[in-house]
């Protein structure tokens, strides 16, 4: 049995096929790989948060995927666009705006939270069921990290709300809208 056997590792769980390979790094070594890599981050990132009026990016959470842009009123408060195409059981489209407050926390993270409107369509997830239109309202509450040394910023939000949907008769309900991980370009 050679030694590299009877270690266990992390890395061998993704990548088997390769066992030898990956072996080398046990659970202590990957440990200080993951220390070293945090600490060269936030020696990176360490300087003051950075400025921004704008940012563009995409999202993608547990429903579906988009584009998003942000844009400052104030310190305070911003704008926050959205068109997103929902997967699953069905496809939907949608666009909307959300009016934010902006809360700095330090060392480049802020907490959001606002409320917003919406519209677009749903294409049926079962057979049976008609195309139809939506009319959403929804809060949109969340975390973003500013990197200082980079126009990048990372988020993590959810989007609660009510719906509208414009079938052979009219339904509504609470739904989740998405939520899920966001990368901007800050300018």
């Amino acid at each position: 049995m050679s030694k590299f056997a009877t270690r266990k590792s992390a890395v061998t769980l993704l990548f088997y096929d390769r066992k030898i390979i990956f072996n080398i790094f046990n659970y202590s070594e990957m440990k200080k790989l993951f220390a070293i890599a945090a600490a060269l981050v936030m020696t990176l990132t360490a300087a003051n948060a950075q400025d921004y009026s704008k940012a563009i990016g995409i999202e993608g959470g547990l429903q579906g995927i988009g584009i998003t842009y942000k844009q400052f009123l104030n310190s305070g408060h911003f704008m926050d666009y959205k068109a997103n195409a929902y997967l699953g059981d069905g496809f939907g489209v949608n666009a909307s705006a959300t009016f934010d407050w902006n809360m700095d926390l330090g060392n480049n993270f802020a907490f959001f939270y606002g409320f917003g409107a919406g519209a677009g369509f749903m294409l049926g997830a079962e057979k049976s069921e008609k195309n139809y239109l939506q009319a959403l309202g929804f809060g949109n509450i969340g975390i973003e990290y500013a990197f200082a040394t980079i126009p990048f910023a990372v988020s993590l939000d959810w989007n609660p709300g009510v719906h509208l949907d414009f079938k052979d008769k009219l339904e509504s309900g609470l739904m989740v809208s998405n939520a899920g991980f966001g990368v901007k370009y800050t300018f």
